[in-house]
């Protein structure tokens, strides 16, 4: 069974999950087929709902990790 995002944010969610350690956005947006703009507004949502973290300038992760 595979898994197949819907949307942007699942896209990054997923690529967060897959890729040890912090990511950059431009590399999630890259990964998403989106524009690096949009992934930083989705990604700036996630943060502020509390599912992943900033931990650099434009480099983010999981708050936790399963």
């Amino acid at each position: 069974m595979s898994f197949t995002p819907s949307s942007v944010a699942q896209t990054l969610l997923f690529h967060l999950a897959r890729t040890p350690g912090a990511v950059h956005r431009d590399r999630l947006a890259e990964l998403a087929g989106t524009t690096k703009d949009y992934a930083g507004r989705v990604l700036s949502k996630m943060v502020k709902r509390g599912r992943i973290e900033r931990v650099g300038r434009g480099t983010y992760d999981l708050v936790s990790r399963i």
